[in-house]
């Protein structure tokens, strides 16, 4: 992202200005506003409202990136390409974009004269070029398939990134997979940091452990993760299949998030117990008193608000198992998972059409 921190105050304007305007729409006097006006205001103000607050919500994380790397916070190199170096790469790059199988690079490259260099700041979750910030998280999109160091004059320093898709556009057209590539200039005496930061993306090593992750090197089996659709197996901390594009799961990762499940799960499953044990009497047999309290509805109306608080409970039963077997196994489930949405299904289809 371009100067993140300006575009960070310029969002944060524009969703003040919408507050501003959304108040004013229900402040103005009934009788000195006209209805096109109020319209107006309501319309500006909840739309810098969502992107104005959207903006500055994301630019604020690059913003908070870039300061990262400025205190020197999980810093890998430092390094400055000089003027000659900087237009050789500008001119390499455009040459690889032309050839086929080359992937398109998100390094914003101006077009305007650069008189004084570039400074290139590598952390180990981020790099920034100049005033442009790309993060890179450890685990999460875009992924880092690949990490090389092109010799050359300047040395290129490409990461080809990997966007999962999912989900679906505007337009309702799913959104598919899409590869890309980080490629920056490496400065004059520069070269060993350089493959030090190659290393560093590319993973092979340990890395850091957390709650989530071990250290990926192979020496823990609860670092192992396993591809559910092409059974491809890797101890490196990946978040989605190279091979196949699914998204990959650690036996420790599952295990954890198992926890989730099953504490989410009892407590659903709990709550609606409860409920059911106070309300299904008197669902059962509408008009009749139970423990002082009584259903007035139809009986068809009954069944069906009992169908859904079963639904409900059967819900967070199967979570409640599934996050159980989670814990033991370290391993998903894909029929669990449909299941799970099969009763999420149920449950929409009561609520709406019975």
């Amino acid at each position: 992202m371009h100067h993140p921190h300006r575009w960070r105050a310029i969002g944060l304007g524009f969703f003040a200005s919408g507050a501003l305007a959304a108040l004013a729409a229900w402040l103005l006097p009934v009788a000195g506003a006209q209805d096109a006006v109020r319209a107006s205001l309501v319309i500006y103000g909840s739309t810098a409202i969502l992107f104005g607050g959207g903006t500055a919500l994301f630019r604020h994380f690059d913003a908070r990136a870039m300061d990262a790397l400025a205190r020197g916070e999980d810093l890998l190199a430092r390094w400055r390409v000089d003027t000659a170096a900087w237009r050789a790469f500008v001119a390499r790059d455009r040459q690889w974009s032309q050839e086929a199988g080359t992937l398109p690079n998100e390094l914003f490259l101006p077009t305007e004269a650069v008189t004084e260099g570039i400074e290139v700041i590598v952390g180990r979750t981020a790099v920034q070029v100049g005033p442009r910030i790309h993060q890179l998280p450890r685990r999460g999109t875009p992924e880092i398939t690949a990490a090389t160091l092109h010799d050359g004059q300047p040395p290129v320093i490409e990461l080809q990134l990997y966007y999962p898709g999912g989900g679906h556009g505007a337009s309702g057209i799913p959104r598919s997979a899409t590869r890309s590539a980080l490629r920056f200039p490496v400065g004059a005496e520069a070269l060993r940091a350089a493959g030090m930061v190659v290393g560093h993306f590319r993973g092979g090593g340990p890395q850091a452990a957390d709650f989530f992750h071990g250290t990926g090197d192979g020496s823990d089996p609860e670092d192992l993760s396993r591809c559910a659709q092409c059974g491809h197996e890797t101890y490196q901390l990946m978040s989605h299949c190279p091979q196949c594009g699914q998204s990959l799961q650690s036996r420790r990762w599952s295990r954890r998030f198992g926890w989730v499940l099953l504490g989410g799960g009892l407590l659903i499953s709990g709550v609606m117990g409860w409920v059911l044990w106070v309300t299904g009497p008197m669902l059962l047999n509408p008009g009749t008193s139970v423990g002082g309290t009584r259903f007035s509805g139809a009986p068809t109306q009954g069944r069906i608000a009992l169908a859904m608080l079963l639904a409900v409970t059967a819900f967070g039963v199967t979570a409640a198992v599934y996050g159980l077997r989670q814990i033991l196994t370290g391993r998903r489930s894909a029929w669990m998972i449909r299941c799970l949405v099969g009763l999420c299904a149920v449950v929409l289809l009561l609520a709406l059409f019975l």
